[in-house]
């Protein structure tokens, strides 16, 4: 009997010691991210007779991306834009285009950003990691 026990004690230890998932502080894993859409439009010019225009205009709504998906890692995670490419307006995009929230870029709703198409490439940082992923995201200004 004392054997049974011995024998169920281990196997309990067993499966309580390999159930657990331990992420190790520093674990980052952004072979997966991206975006869903990896391509969004933006306005340059709102146009008031628009009733959904006119609401941003009203409410003051910034431009949004959804939130960045397939990073894995220890908590809290940080994004940043290391940089975007462009053809034109890289200056007005630097200063005006930002990083929110679980990855999201965000444009004001009055913007100066010139119209072309604006490639990101961001920088994704934790806890003892800090990993480059580029070309994540196309935002098209028309």
């Amino acid at each position: 009997m004392k054997r049974m026990l011995k024998l169920l004690g281990i196997l309990a230890g067993l499966v309580l010691g390999t159930g657990c998932d331990h992420t190790t502080v520093g674990y980052l894993d952004v072979r997966n991210a991206g975006y869903r859409p990896d391509t969004v439009y933006f306005k340059a010019v709102l146009n008031p007779e628009d009733p959904e225009e006119a609401r941003r205009i009203q409410f003051e709504i910034p431009w949004q991306t959804t939130p960045i998906e397939g990073v894995q890692g220890t908590l809290p995670i940080s994004y940043q834009i290391r940089s975007i490419v462009c053809k034109q307006g890289q200056e007005e995009a630097i200063r005006q285009f930002r990083m929110i929230r679980k990855g999201v870029i965000e444009l004001p709703w009055d913007h100066t950003v010139p119209r072309g198409d604006y490639i990101f490439n961001l920088q994704i940082s934790n806890e003892g990691r800090s990993l480059a992923k580029d070309s994540l995201i196309t935002i098209i200004i028309n």
